[in-house]
């Protein structure tokens, strides 16, 4: 077991430049240079479904949006004053460049790191994979180096391709409740019994936000409470 996980891990790092030549080749020359410039002025790292969908081969032409960590707590409304960009509560930003949307985290500020939940004084970014809620989350690439930060979680879920929790803690419970079946439905993978028994927990506490949730994050509700009533009834059934 642990000698496939290594063969995993090899086989994601092989497809390194694979992936930037994809990665940069469904940018906007607007969006590339951005993030060139970026990476001169600090470290940067890509997080998102982009790598997810790339290792399970359902990547698709164009980015909706595009999650990027940086090493430094630049100010970017000072190095950029002409870009569309926003600060949101924790710490991060918001950039809108050619209709896609760029999140900008800065690591000593991500929220896990943040609580205490993982946090030490070197290799900040060799944490990070350890602290997402899904573990097809768990890996960043870095820009400047052309590398991967494989977490075990990650070689875990291309090896079983199911669904599953690295990190319980997390700030927004009922969008991880509602983004469970969300991913299990697009991605058409199976959720693990670990993540099936956190919905059960969760489901009745946050159940009056998780319409509101939808709104502020998809723009729409995906999920009537109706139907997320039933989902989580079939999982009692399961």
């Amino acid at each position: 077991m642990a000698k496939r996980l290594l063969n995993i891990e090899q086989a994601i790092s092989e497809k390194a430049d694979v992936f930037r030549a994809f990665f940069l080749s469904n940018l906007s020359n607007s969006i590339r240079e951005f993030i060139f410039d970026l990476s001169y002025r600090t470290n940067v790292y890509l997080f998102s479904g982009i790598i997810r969908n790339f290792y399970l081969n359902t990547k698709t032409s164009g980015f909706r949006d595009i999650d990027l960590v940086i090493e430094d707590d630049i100010l970017l409304e000072t190095l950029y004053p002409n870009l569309q960009l926003k600060r949101n509560s924790f710490g991060g930003y918001k950039i809108i460049i050619d209709t896609i949307a760029i999140d900008i985290w800065v690591i000593k500020s991500t929220w896990a790191l943040n609580q205490g939940q993982l946090k030490l004084p070197l290799q900040l970014s060799y944490q990070i994979p350890d602290t997402t809620f899904f573990n097809f989350s768990s890996i960043l690439y870095s820009l400047n180096d052309n590398t991967f930060i494989i977490g075990k979680q990650f070689k875990r879920f291309l090896r079983d391709k199911k669904i599953d929790i690295v990190l319980t803690e997390n700030p927004y419970p009922e969008l991880c409740i509602v983004n469970s079946f969300y991913y299990s439905d697009t991605l058409q993978l199976k959720l693990s019994s670990r993540i099936i028994g956190y919905i059960k927990t969760n489901f009745e506490i946050y159940k009056s936000k998780l319409e509101p949730v939808q709104l502020k994050h998809f723009g729409e509700i995906k999920y009537s409470i109706d139907t997320l009533e039933k989902r989580v009834s079939q999982l009692y059934q399961s």
